[in-house]
């Protein structure tokens, strides 16, 4: 074992009941059959402890990964195990946005070898209700979480270049959703949401171009304030919002995908718009403080990068529980069983409940 592999027997406890839910046990079987499918010396260099630095050392850059290991340093069958496990944890068009960037996408562009996407597993799917996964390379950076009967994605980037091979897009709808929020926006949204410069770069609050997420620690307050609040818009410029924020969260399979997004409508109406526009490129933000970043940027007029963030500091933001762990591990049950607006709204229902059957 060389310095940069890790030994799971020693890694902290993870103080997390296994769940016995039907969908995360056949996560966990696909991660099992995955992991039994490499040898010690390649499993070895997969592994590492929840919330080891390189968990969050993802990056969208080829070549920058200094962990893990590249798929095309697995046999074909060990490659097939583990988009197996990534099929498990996205929705079907997810599962199809990855896997055509990782391969036709990546494998047009000649930016970066066919099979250079890294795979990394942090914790033990084998004994702990918490683990997690990543896949990431050259605009694909997929990290996943399972906590106890939950499972977040964040953060979470996709981008292509070319956008389509072969008639496939894979980023189509992002796309074409952004557009349709430009042209649903009254004069009075578009003169708020409005900002200029922003059209060409990449997405703010990324990878970069380093070994580190420094999205991590990126200062999104200064996105406060900035744009037009979702709860002022027109009903038809809200519609787009909301299909758009889906797009992005759908990536994930259900029933994860509704309960993040269960978790995002609650401060929906604290969410800011902001877009620019070059000619036929653009770039928007849909900013939830303390909840949600969305962020896309035609970087060119055939090269698009997109970034999906859970921020705050509950689990349910970007690594969940072990950004720092510093966190006390919660599941969005206690969440919801935990938080005063919630507790409200239970009372209110079991009010109404009482008042029907006494009448």
């Amino acid at each position: 074992m060389n310095s940069d592999e890790t030994d799971i027997a020693t890694c902290p406890p993870i103080d997390v009941s296994v769940s016995d839910a039907p969908n995360i046990a056949s996560i966990t079987t696909a991660a099992d059959i995955w992991l039994s499918s490499l040898d010690e010396g390649t499993a070895q260099q997969v592994r590492y402890c929840l919330g080891d630095q390189e968990m969050h050392s993802w990056t969208n850059v080829p070549g920058r990964r200094s962990g893990g290991i590249e798929l095309r340093e697995l046999t074909k069958e060990q490659q097939q195990l583990a988009w197996n496990l990534v099929a498990r944890f996205m929705s079907e068009s997810g599962t199809a946005k990855a896997r055509l960037i990782a391969n036709e996408i990546t494998q047009t562009a000649r930016a970066t070898p066919l099979g250079s996407h890294t795979v990394a597993l942090f914790g033990d799917p084998r004994r702990d209700g918490s683990w997690g996964f990543q896949v990431d390379g050259h605009h694909l950076a997929l990290n996943f979480l399972v906590h106890e009967s939950d499972i977040i994605l964040a953060p979470a980037f996709l981008g292509a270049q070319p956008l389509s091979v072969n008639g496939q897009a894979p980023l189509i709808d992002e796309a074409r959703l952004g557009r349709a929020l430009i042209q649903a926006f009254t004069q009075e949204e578009r003169d708020l949401a409005k900002q200029d410069a922003l059209i060409g770069r990449d997405v703010i609050v990324g990878s970069g171009r380093g070994h580190l997420d420094r999205g991590r620690t990126y200062d999104v307050s200064q996105f406060e304030g900035i744009g037009v609040h979702i709860a002022s818009l027109s009903q038809q410029s809200a519609n787009v919002v909301n299909n758009l924020i889906d797009e992005y969260i759908n990536n994930l399979a259900e029933p994860f995908a509704g309960r993040v997004r269960a978790t995002v409508d609650e401060s929906i109406d604290e969410g800011l718009v902001v877009y620019d526009t070059r000619n036929e490129d653009i770039y928007y933000r849909v900013f939830v403080p303390n909840r949600m970043l969305i962020e896309y940027n035609d970087v060119s007029s055939d090269h698009v990068h997109t970034v999906f963030r859970l921020l705050g500091d509950d689990p349910f933001s970007d690594y969940g529980a072990y950004a720092a762990r510093v966190r006390v591990p919660r599941t969005i049950a206690e969440h919801y069983s935990t938080s005063p607006h919630h507790q409200i709204a239970l009372n209110m229902s079991q009010t109404k409940k009482r008042m029907a059957r006494s009448e």
